[in-house]
C-alpha cells in the first residue's frame, strides 16, 4: 500500500482525505473502515471487498474482529482497549476472506471521539517471502549447528570480533557460540595460543590483500584449559569498492600433525 507523499502523517493525510471526501471513504484509493467504539463496523470502501472478497453492506454492523483469524483476536482487543488511551497504533493481522484464504495484513488505526478509523494494507506477499526466508535460514543454521566444526562471520579486526558463530563452537572450544559474539571480556583472539596469534593474522591479511582464500593450521585454547590444533578455511566478504567488510569461513579439528 502506497500513501501519498505530504508532510502528514498517515492518518492525518487519511483525516484530510476523508474531509475532502465528504465522509466518502467509497472514492478513496486505499481499504478503509470506519468503527464504532466496540469494533463494530459503521462504514467501508470498496478497497474492503477486493482485499477480503466479502460485499460491504452484509458486513455493517459487525465487529472487524469477526473477520480476523482466531491467534489474532487477543492482539485486537489489547490494541482496541490501548487507543483509549493513545491516539495510533499499527498491527500486523492475519484477515480471512470470504473464501476461507489467510491474508496478512498491515492495520493502522486512529481513535476518533466516537470510534476508530482503520486502514488495511494486504502485505500477504511480504510476508510469504519473509517466512520464506527465515524458514531457509534456520534451515541452513540448523545444518551448520550439526557439522562438527565452528562457521563464523566476523570482523577483521585483531579481536576477530565474532557476528555469526554455529553451535560447533561449544564442540571445539568448549565455548558457547553466544559467550564469543560481539564480547569484549571473551574473544576469539584470546581462544588463539599467544604464539600463533601474529601468524594467523598475518596469513588473514595476505589473503584479504590477494582476494584470496586463506586456509592454515593453529592451536586454540580451550575452556577445560588444553590446546587444540586446528585448521581454518576462510575468505573475505567485500563491498563494490573493494573495501574489505568481513571474513566468513571454519574451524575445525586438525589431523595433521605438526605445529603452524
Amino acid at each position: 500500500m502506497i500513501f501519498p507523499s505530504t508532510p502528514y502523517g498517515v492518518f492525518d493525510w487519511l483525516r484530510q482525505a476523508l474531509r475532502a471526501a465528504s465522509g466518502d471513504i467509497d472514492q478513496l484509493p486505499l481499504a478503509l473502515a470506519r468503527l464504532d467504539a466496540e469494533g463494530c463496523i459503521r462504514q467501508l470502501n470498496s478497497g474492503w471487498r477486493e482485499l477480503t472478497g466479502h460485499r460491504v453492506r452484509p458486513c455493517l454492523g459487525r465487529p472487524l474482529a469477526s473477520f480476523l483469524h482466531p491467534a489474532d483476536l487477543q492482539a485486537w482487543t489489547q490494541a482496541l482497549g490501548q487507543l483509549r488511551l493513545a491516539h495510533t497504533d499499527v498491527l500486523l493481522l492475519r484477515y480471512l476472506t470470504r473464501l476461507g484464504e489467510r491474508r496478512w495484513v498491515e492495520t493502522r488505526l486512529r481513535r476518533q471521539a466516537d470510534g476508530f478509523v482503520v486502514s488495511l494494507g494486504d502485505i500477504t506477499g511480504q510476508m510469504q517471502r519473509r517466512q520464506s526466508l527465515q524458514a531457509s535460514h534456520r534451515s541452513l543454521s540448523n545444518l551448520l549447528d550439526g557439522l562438527p566444526m565452528m562457521v563464523y562471520r566476523c570482523r577483521n579486526n585483531r579481536h576477530w570480533s565474532m557476528e555469526y558463530v554455529s553451535a560447533g563452537c561449544l564442540e571445539l572450544t568448549g565455548y558457547r557460540s553466544e559467550q564469543l559474539l560481539d564480547s569484549h571480556s571473551l574473544t576469539f583472539n584470546d581462544l588463539i595460543h599467544p604464539d600463533d596469534r601474529e601468524h594467523v593474522w598475518t596469513e588473514v591479511q595476505a589473503g584479504l590483500n590477494e582476494r584470496r582464500a586463506f586456509a592454515f593450521d593453529y592451536r586454540l585454547l580451550c575452556a577445560d584449559g588444553g590446546e587444540k590444533k586446528v585448521q581454518e578455511h576462510g575468505r573475505g566478504i567485500y563491498a563494490d569498492n573493494g573495501e574489505v567488510l568481513g571474513l566468513e569461513g571454519v574451524v575445525l579439528a586438525s589431523a595433521c600433525p605438526g605445529q603452524p
